[in-house]
């Protein structure tokens, strides 16, 4: 035994504390934090490299065993996404990530003031698990509560039995209201009139209003509800979401938040994209309109004949 004591620690080694955070992409795992031993989360796989594997489960309906080439073990996946369950990330990413940075880039206050509810049913799988018979739609399956904003993004996702009535399935959405503080009006379907809905949203300080037509005949765009139609439509276009499959009401509920969360980012994608071309395009048009106007005075100064002042214009003006 020498004196010369341990030897130094290097970067990347398993005891340091940042290289066990660190995923093989180089970025700060927060997401999943390391076990509790001190080893790498996951054998240091990145939270990136999970949400390209868990885009294909929701929007290819790919089977967990039938990931494309160079996707995480299906183990791994289930027991990340079990995890992320428990300590609501996906949740916390939705609200908190992609649908507070959406609304002001759209121009609106990134807390929302104004929601619409829509209980839509959707069949469920041949596979075990709780479900009811929709006595409106006649559909043997489940109901997706959802509380969406005025722009159409995702406040809230609950699951319950497609037997319960909409003006029941209220209450499913009590813990959302408690994180929506900020709500004072929501849109209601006709389904949920009476005396109770408006009692239980007063109680949380919150004004209802009905929506609807009162003997609607045929297909009418009823204000501000269609925006909650055209979020159940984005979703439909993930084929996981298109038949419920999964076994629970928690289950189903965290694959359409998984769903909501992929579809909102790339609605703000969209808009970023949109709003960069249009400034690139406000900037080219000044600068052109600058050029021209030059060229015009110019040009108005000459003293010559009419033709050759146009062959002038057309070669500026290239």
């Amino acid at each position: 035994m020498d004196d010369r004591g341990p030897a130094p620690r290097r970067a990347g080694d398993p005891g340091d504390d940042a290289a066990r955070h660190a995923g093989p992409l180089g970025g700060d795992d927060r997401c999943h934090p390391p076990a509790f031993g001190g080893g790498p989360p996951s054998a240091g796989l990145a939270t990136l490299v999970v949400l390209q594997a868990l885009s294909h489960v929701a929007r290819d309906d790919r089977a967990w065993r039938r990931l494309p080439p160079g996707s995480p073990p299906h183990q791994t996946l289930g027991s990340r996404r079990r995890s992320w369950r428990r300590r609501a990330v996906l949740e916390r990413a939705l609200l908190r990530v992609v649908v507070a940075c959406r609304r002001p880039a759209a121009g609106r206050k990134r807390r929302p003031t104004a929601a619409i509810i829509a209980t839509p049913s959707v069949k469920t799988g041949p596979q075990r698990g709780p479900r009811g018979c929709d006595g409106n739609t006649r559909i043997k399956g489940r109901k997706r509560v959802l509380l969406i904003d005025t722009q159409g993004d995702p406040l809230g996702v609950r699951v319950v039995s497609a037997d319960v009535q909409d003006r029941d399935a209220r209450h499913a959405l009590a813990p959302d209201l408690d994180v929506q503080a900020s709500l004072l009006l929501v849109g209601l379907d006709r389904g949920c009139a009476g005396d109770d809905p408006a009692i239980f949203w007063r109680g949380y300080g919150i004004s209802s209003k009905l929506v609807g037509t009162v003997g609607r005949k045929g297909f009418q765009v009823e204000p501000r509800r269609w925006k909650a139609l055209q979020t159940f439509g984005c979703l439909q276009r993930y084929r996981r979401l298109r038949v419920d499959d999964e076994m629970s009401h928690a289950a189903s509920r965290h694959m359409t938040i998984l769903a909501s969360v992929f579809m909102t980012a790339m609605r703000l994608g969209r808009l970023l994209l949109t709003a960069e071309f249009q400034a690139g395009s406000r900037l080219r048009r000044s600068r052109g309109t600058g050029h021209k106007r030059q060229t015009v005075v110019s040009c108005s100064n000459r003293t010559r004949s009419p033709a050759v002042r146009g062959t002038e214009w057309k070669v500026a003006g290239r």
